[in-house]
């Protein structure tokens, strides 16, 4: 071989080795690019993995929370229908108790009215009876048959006025002293009732109301007094109106009887005829509503200085008028009294009980006053003459009812 040719093989294997080199160094160049874009697409991968797993745990969390607020909005909605449901129940409830109680006072009052109009109405047959008989035997009866026909209005008007009605009746303009003449007339026990006079006068409105209150206060006072004591009656007038004090000496009324009564009668305490029971007591509810409707007052307070219970009302000037303006009806002159009738000598038999006069205001209110009888012969002493009767009877009921109206400590000293 020739050295040229040696040089030109040797040259060409240089090149060959020099291009083997370069191809090396060409492919380990791209391979460390692509391991360096592996890297890169790999931490891509990863962020966007961990992207994608930030996502998905924040949809997790939103999808959990809207949950929740879809289960809190059905519980709201399950709650919201209760309560509705429950409402609509209640609402149904009241307006049955509503029309019951509603009912209930109206067939009260209804009924009241009607036992009402029906007593005025003997009332009246009685009094004309009354004017024309004043000289028969039939006299004392038809009297006590008013005076239980008064009485009879008296306490079905209780019923009415509690019910939310009206006392029914009205009057001309009459004075204190009248007003607690014709209460006087609607009690039981009026021969124990001692009153003195007031010339002040009350307006018609009131009068029937004012009537009303103070007899029934005189009924819970000779109610609950001994049938021996005596109910007083006073006035206290004053600048801003005049005062009716019914004073007894019965049975006190405990502190919580008095406190229950204060309500009552204040109106801080709100009765009406479906709170009362199977039993009811009118009478303190019926002033109380009267007070309010009509702007006079009644309390009750105690002991008094006989040791009972003091009642009093309150009528403002606000319900006085002059007393020239007061209406006198020449047909309501006070009839002519009755000659007492004479009494003979004692006897074995038990004597006869006092008469009242029939007699009404100038206004035409029935009122009573006492009858004189006859003093009895001084020869009545102890021995020679029976006890009563009739007196020791009434005793034994007053003070029994005296002791069970004391022994109940929660409903009051009202009748």
């Amino acid at each position: 071989m020739t050295p040229t040719l040696a040089v030109f093989l040797f040259s060409i294997a240089t090149l060959v080795l020099l291009g083997a080199v370069a191809v090396a160094l060409q492919a380990l160049r791209n391979e460390r690019q692509i391991r360096a874009r592996l890297v890169v697409a790999e931490r891509d991968l990863q962020a966007k993995d961990a992207a994608i797993a930030q996502m998905s745990l924040a949809h997790d969390d939103e999808l959990r929370a809207r949950e929740h607020e879809a289960a809190l909005a059905e519980r709201a909605a399950e709650d919201h229908t209760t309560a509705q449901v429950e409402a609509a129940r209640e609402a149904t409830r009241a307006q049955v108790a509503a029309d019951a109680r509603s009912a209930t006072s109206n067939a009260v009052r209804a009924f009241g009215t009607t036992v009402v109009s029906l007593g005025a109405d003997v009332g009246q047959v009685v009094s004309n009876a009354l004017r024309e008989n004043r000289n028969d035997e039939v006299y004392a009866t038809l009297t006590r048959i008013d005076h239980t026909v008064q009485q009879m209005i008296r306490q079905a008007q209780a019923y009415v006025i509690v019910s939310g009605g009206l006392p029914g009746r009205r009057w001309p303009q009459q004075t204190v002293g009248d007003v607690v003449g014709g209460a006087t007339g609607r009690v039981r026990d009026y021969l124990r009732v001692r009153t003195g006079n007031c010339e002040l006068v009350v307006m018609s409105r009131a009068v029937e109301p004012l009537v009303h209150t103070v007899a029934t206060l005189l009924d819970n006072a000779l109610r609950y007094s001994p049938p021996s004591s005596f109910v007083d009656i006073s006035y206290q007038q004053g600048h801003h109106g005049v005062t009716v004090i019914i004073d007894d000496a019965g049975v006190r009324m405990s502190r919580e009887q008095m406190e229950e009564a204060r309500q009552v009668l204040s109106g801080e305490r709100v009765v009406d005829i479906n709170a009362l029971g199977p039993s009811p007591r009118v009478g303190f509810p019926g002033v109380a509503a009267l007070a309010r409707r009509y702007g006079f007052a009644a309390y009750v307070d105690g002991p008094n200085i006989y040791g009972g219970t003091r009642a009093m009302v309150f009528v403002p000037a606000a319900l006085l008028v002059a007393a020239t303006e007061v209406h006198r009806p020449k047909h309501a002159e006070a009839p002519e009294p009755v000659a007492p009738q004479p009494v003979s000598e004692i006897t074995r038999q038990a004597p006869e009980p006092e008469v009242a006069e029939y007699d009404r205001t100038t206004g035409g209110l029935p009122k009573r006053t006492r009858r004189t009888v006859a003093p009895v012969d001084e020869r009545a002493g102890t021995a020679e003459t029976l006890a009563r009767p009739e007196l020791a009877a009434a005793w034994h009921s007053g003070s029994r009812h005296g002791r069970a109206a004391a022994a109940r400590s929660t409903k009051g000293h009202d009748s």
